[in-house]
């Protein structure tokens, strides 16, 4: 069995194991077990609460944990001794620059240049591993820059948007 011990931007730490029995993962989280069962590469079915539910799961070579559930991305990464990064695509707390959650696809870009922007609103969607995935603005503001087209294969260093942050 292995432990580990994660954050969610602004809230305590959560413990959570994972066991792995014959072909099922038993991931318990804050003592509510989740069984996973395998259906493809790096893709899982949960029932949560008696509902099923598609996970795929994908790990980054800086240790990056990516777990996509229902098209919610989840991002684990290591506790370290800086602040704490927070969630998918925020690449570190940049708020003025848009990162790709996972190296994948751009299905749509949503907004166009000097476009105005709120926070939480969808900027564009990223395929990857089969999933499509939104990318949330997380502060107001105006595009500045596209530095990607429809279509385009992104990776998660290089910034699909630019924003001027609004004061």
């Amino acid at each position: 069995m292995s432990s580990y011990e994660f954050l969610i931007e602004g809230s305590d730490p959560v413990t959570s194991s994972v066991e792995k029995k014959a072909e099922t993962f038993l991931v318990t989280i804050d003592n509510k077990v989740v069984e996973l069962y395998p259906s493809g590469d790096n893709l899982f079915h949960a029932f949560v609460n008696g509902t099923r539910r598609q996970v795929a799961a994908a790990r980054a070579k800086d240790g990056t944990t990516y777990i996509d559930i229902d098209s919610v991305l989840i991002e684990l990464r290591e506790p370290s001794d800086d602040v704490f990064g927070g969630g998918a695509g925020d690449a570190g707390g940049e708020k003025d620059k848009v990162f790709a959650p996972m190296p994948g696809k751009i299905v749509k870009l949503l907004v166009k240049v000097d476009d105005e922007v709120t926070e939480k609103q969808q900027l564009v969607i990223v395929e990857a591993m089969k999933m499509e995935n939104p990318v949330l603005c997380r502060a107001n503001g105006k595009v500045k820059a596209i530095n990607f087209a429809d279509g385009d294969q992104v990776d998660t260093d290089s910034p699909i948007i630019e924003l001027e942050l609004a004061e």
